[in-house]
């Protein structure tokens, strides 16, 4: 079927345009006449707007944009704007390009007869199968305000939780650069300029002096060649933990590590339970609630073995059941499932789960950060301690010598 862009007005002061399937250029103003626009311009377009649209579906934004986007929507359709209104109006007031691409092409498939749902659905880097699915029921339903509602509050604690762990981890990373930044510049630059002088002296140098002067003439010759495969190194993990087995291997291993482990294992059932509560409360069959859960947990372990409970739940067993042979899942959590199940509130139960463990997950990476920083402190003390003795030894030998 053709495709036309159109220029429209529905007030005086309001232009829109957009692009539509019809079947002939009069049936397109027709159409839009009998949606309440006035048509200013209707031609019929190449496939470089189909390339702007599959180009948009690639689109990645940060978190806190797509929150302000579904607020922003939640608030203009509470005020009784309809949802094209309020998506053009976006489109004006929207600063960040790519959401504002994304935002066009939503309000142009639902001018082309998709409904919101199905338009999210085709920007699957920007907008998660959750928020999806619970358009599609608040859709079904006629309750698509508190649907948006819902989702603006499932953002803002997801974002406060990754806000949380993120400014914890903040200066131990700040920690490790400015020491490998320091001891690089130490033992590449500045030490060599001392060692020339020691080796203008006849006498035998402290080990560990001999040591630094070793790593330090290294250093001097191939600092290039360090960087360089230091990069490269860089370069492959960076590309390796992209790939499935890749990212498998790195959950596996952050769940074998005593103390990150916790952590990990906390956050990702305060995504499980907040995530597959939403999903419930707001009607989305429990089969397809899993399905989604599955898709949203970030660690794959953990996702395997929720993919697992979906098997069984499939077969008959329930949820509380199929847990129990899931060794991540801790016993309150399964505990909790089987009273949700039992009373029949299992939506309002995992979301009460979900806050319990937001406070663990904040507690967790406030411990681990804890530990954490005096650990590198004294690394970081050690080494540079280390390189400075080295330094300081030649000095009190050649002292002691002229002294005696």
């Amino acid at each position: 079927m053709p495709q036309y862009r159109y220029e429209v007005k529905k007030t005086p002061g309001e232009t829109m345009t957009g692009v539509m399937e019809a079947e002939s250029q009069r049936a397109a103003i027709a159409r839009l006449r009998d949606m309440g626009y006035f048509p200013i311009s209707i031609e019929e377009f190449t496939g470089d707007e189909k390339q702007d649209a599959l180009r948009s579906a690639l689109l990645r934004v940060k978190l806190q944009d797509r929150n302000v986007f579904f607020r922003q929507l939640a608030n203009l359709n509470e005020s009784g704007m309809p949802i094209m209104r309020a998506l053009a109006t976006l489109v004006d007031q929207t600063t960040n390009p790519k959401m504002k691409v994304v935002i066009e092409h939503l309000r142009n498939d639902i001018l082309k007869g998709s409904t919101f749902a199905e338009a999210l659905e085709r920007h699957p880097k920007v907008f998660p199968a959750m928020y999806c699915n619970l358009i599609r029921a608040g859709e079904t339903g006629g309750m698509l305000e508190e649907v948006m509602w819902r989702i603006v509050a499932f953002g803002d604690q997801e974002e406060e939780l990754r806000g949380k762990a993120v400014s914890a981890m903040v200066y131990p990373a700040f920690l490790v650069c400015i020491g490998t930044i320091a001891v690089f510049i130490l033992v590449s630059f500045v030490f060599p300029k001392f060692l020339v002088i020691f080796e203008e002296f006849n006498t035998r140098l402290p080990w560990p002096t001999r040591v630094v002067m070793g790593l330090c003439d290294f250093m001097g010759s191939y600092w290039w060649a360090v960087l360089g495969v230091a990069f490269g190194m860089g370069a492959g993990l960076y590309a390796y933990l992209r790939t499935d087995g890749g990212r498998r291997r790195r959950d596996e291993v952050a769940l074998r590590m005593p103390v990150l482990r916790g952590v990990v294992v906390k956050y990702e059932m305060a995504k499980f339970a907040r995530t597959l509560g939403t999903l419930l409360e707001n009607g989305v069959p429990i089969l397809n609630s899993l399905r989604v859960t599955e898709d949203t947990l970030s660690n794959r372990v953990i996702a395997e073995e929720v993919g697992t409970v979906l098997g069984r739940v499939t077969e008959g067993d329930s949820i509380s059941e199929s847990l129990q042979k899931c060794p991540h899942f801790p016993p309150m959590v399964i505990s909790m499932f089987a009273v949700g199940e039992e009373s029949g509130r299992l939506g309002a139960v995992t979301k009460r789960l979900a806050d319990a463990y937001d406070n663990e997950v904040d507690r967790a990476v406030k411990a681990m950060a804890a530990l954490l920083e005096p650990v590198l402190i004294v690394v970081m003390g050690v080494v540079i301690g280390f390189l400075v003795i080295a330094m300081l030894l030649p000095m009190l030998t050649l002292s002691s010598s002229a002294s005696v």
